[in-house]
């Protein structure tokens, strides 16, 4: 299994570390502090985080995309995407951006499924 596999993952998960950072969740913002990364819970250092890893998650599903051809999960992670961005930085509204995670989350797992799916009929990229 190749990398381009993973990068949808490992975008949803550092999005959310980052929103969760952002939102001021205690447990996120404990375990990242106990690690030594304490310097991160900064909306200076956040903001390009978060931005990258939306980014990770855009791509990772893309590639998923060229393999099993179903435009939802890429439509659900633009849209939480957004969301999540205006959401946190620009007017905070904590439950959206909540629902704007899980929208990433779902777009991911939706992506994963279908890519299991394809996996017998559709080659691999």
């Amino acid at each position: 299994m190749s990398w381009k596999h993973h990068l949808d993952k490992v975008g949803v998960v550092g999005s959310f570390i980052a929103a969760a950072c952002c939102l001021g969740l205690p447990a996120v913002l404990s375990i990242v502090a106990a690690i030594g990364l304490g310097f991160i819970i900064n909306d200076a250092i956040l903001l390009p985080l978060m931005i990258v890893f939306l980014v990770v998650a855009l791509i990772g599903l893309l590639f998923g995309y060229r393999v099993h051809r179903r435009p939802g999960p890429l439509a659900i992670d633009v849209v939480s995407a957004v969301a999540i961005y205006f959401f946190i930085f620009v007017r905070t509204v904590s439950l959206a951006a909540h629902l704007a995670i899980t929208g990433l989350i779902v777009a991911s797992v939706l992506n994963i499924m279908l890519r299991r799916k394809c996996a017998p009929a559709c080659k691999s990229s």
